[in-house]
């Protein structure tokens, strides 16, 4: 019985101290009114609109970029294609004929100008225009030539065919953008 009493005296002391409050501050938990809820609701609503709205803009934004993007390397295509006949008729016609392809040339390089370009396209225009002028320059030469064509004229002309190559990879790397 001693054995029995010892042990509920060591459990009541246990369950007395170890109950036993600490000296630790008690923490309050706030409790929010349901005005206050509601706002906060609202608060959050708003902030996820504002989020999805700005999202929504971000791609409208990318895709009409895209979009004008495309726009502008199909009109530097079309110039390009009126380019590439030229120069084939260019390459048929004899030396005392090439003022006619020239003028048509200077036209379509004239026209390359006016083709509206955005911060991607502006390059590939240019290299474009580049490649037109090596061209009408090496026919110019070959105008003034007599007798066989000049190393400096074909020269001229295979640069105008290498800047040409530029623009069109150029014009490819716009449209993955």
């Amino acid at each position: 019985m001693k054995s029995i009493i010892s042990l509920s005296i060591i459990f009541f002391a246990a369950t007395m101290f170890g109950c036993k409050d600490s000296n630790q501050p008690k923490t309050e938990v706030r409790v929010e009114s349901a005005s206050e809820a509601a706002r906060n609701d609202s608060r959050d609503i708003a902030k996820r609109l504002a989020e999805q709205k700005a999202d929504v803009d971000a791609k409208f934004s990318q895709e009409r970029a895209r979009e004008l993007r495309q726009r502008n390397v199909d009109a530097i295509r079309a110039v390009n294609s009126r380019w590439d006949e030229v120069m084939s008729e260019a390459g048929r016609t004899g030396r005392s004929d090439i003022a006619g392809p020239l003028k048509k040339m200077q036209a379509i390089k004239s026209d390359a100008n006016t083709v509206e370009t955005d911060d991607c396209t502006s390059g590939a225009r240019a290299t474009l225009q580049s490649a037109m002028a090596a061209s009408i320059e090496a026919f110019n030469m070959f105008q003034k030539e007599t007798g066989p064509s000049g190393d400096a004229t074909t020269q001229k002309l295979q640069q105008g065919a290498d800047l040409a190559r530029n623009a069109q990879q150029e014009m490819a790397a716009c449209l993955t953008k």
